[in-house]
């Protein structure tokens, strides 16, 4: 396929008030021009595109975002040269959300193909779906993280919109879709049946207050995560009034960077993007503003990833811990790098765990926790998708 044939250049330019143009962003950005060829994309490059639908939302001024999120982004301070980074423009305008949906999953995927990392500009959250879609053709066991207030799970009769696309995720087998996080969610905003549904099924709930009050515990969900998806909704609306669903409680703005950060980090995270930006609402260009400061943040760790792997490298120490339980011995990895931990669950499945063990990111207090005889929650969790 040719991306071209999908994509409109972006004609924004940058805003005033930031760094000047010569030591902005636009020296690291590689852009599609009119009339131009699509660039070459190689191994480790940063696609940032434009996907800007809404028709299935009650959020239709999301579909003016991404050149709104590119001008303030175009202002911020370059990074190191080593990293390129791809303007790929905006999805063409098509005749139905079906058909940009469709558009939206060929594009992941051929830029997936070319290993390259995609920050997409949103547009609205059911996008998350196609990506995904492209994602699962290239990867096994994926790990999808949410940023959001709201769980969206409405049931619409049947209709699929913004508000109820993570039902379709839920019947997808753990061999295609491993975990959903749902990180910042405000329990007076959610169904708690639709939370016990995400329980039950083993997928991990992180509450707005557990989060505020264990950043370094809520670290290796992203760490694991293939896909970020952050809903600006989940950022109060002080931070943040470019929300169709305003609220006076949500994450602060350095709380979100802080989050966009750790994505960034992430070895695993192959796409992170930007959804539900109410244009319309954003009267002072705020929200705007503090999307572009995401992606700035998210880029500025990606050049920091240090290609950890517990069973491929010798920059680990091994830990083995007694359970309670008789039989199993908890063992936990902590990189001799980061100081960050990883933890073994074992496995009987060997159709599809041929090693017998499953490895997943934990924090030092989940090693503390084991070495109480405590079973870390995310090792249950984990276990028991795998037995």
């Amino acid at each position: 396929m040719n991306p071209a044939d999908y994509l409109d250049p972006t004609d924004a330019i940058p805003k005033r008030g930031g760094v000047s143009k010569g030591s902005s962003s636009l020296l690291n950005i590689t852009p599609f021009k009119h009339g131009k060829a699509f660039p070459e994309i190689n191994k480790g490059d940063i696609i940032i595109i434009g996907f800007s639908e809404s028709r299935n939302s009650s959020n239709l001024s999301a579909s003016k975002s991404p050149d709104l999120i590119r001008e303030y982004f175009y202002s911020l301070s370059c990074f190191p040269a080593k990293v390129k980074i791809i303007d790929a423009g905006n999805l063409k305008v098509t005749k139905s959300p079906k058909d940009s949906y469709s558009a939206i999953k060929d594009l992941t995927d051929y830029f997936l193909a070319k290993e390259s990392t995609l920050i997409v500009l949103g547009g609205t959250q059911e996008i998350s779906l196609p990506i995904y879609q492209a994602i699962k053709n290239h990867r096994k066991n994926i790990n999808l993280s949410f940023i959001d207030s709201r769980i969206d799970m409405d049931e619409n009769n049947g209709e699929f919109n913004s508000n109820s696309y993570l039902q379709y995720f839920l019947d997808e087998p753990n061999e295609s879709l491993f975990n959903i996080s749902l990180i910042g969610y405000q329990g007076y905003l959610c169904d708690s049946n639709k939370l016990d549904k995400l329980v039950k099924l083993n997928h991990e709930t992180l509450r707005l207050g557990y989060v505020r009050g264990n950043f370094k515990d809520v670290e290796p969900t992203f760490r694991d995560s293939d896909f970020v998806s952050f809903d600006l909704g989940a950022i109060r609306n002080s931070d943040c009034q470019g929300n169709i669903y305003p609220s006076p409680n949500g994450l602060y703005a350095e709380e979100a960077c802080q989050l966009s950060r750790f994505s960034g980090l992430s070895d695993k995270t192959c796409c992170f993007g930007i959804f539900e930006l109410n244009a319309d609402a954003d009267i002072s260009s705020q929200s705007a503003h503090l999307s572009a400061q995401l992606i700035w943040h998210f880029i500025e760790a990606y050049i920091q990833r240090k290609g950890e792997n517990p069973l491929s490298n010798n920059e680990f120490k091994k830990f083995i811990v007694d359970s309670s339980t008789p039989g199993i011995e908890m063992v936990f990895f902590k990189s001799l790098l980061s100081d960050n931990w990883w933890m073994e669950v074992p496995t009987n499945n060997i159709q599809l765990y041929p090693s017998r063990k499953v490895i997943v990111a934990c924090s030092y207090n989940d090693y503390v926790a084991a070495s109480k005889q405590e079973i870390p929650e995310k090792w249950i969790r984990t276990y028991n998708k795998v037995v």
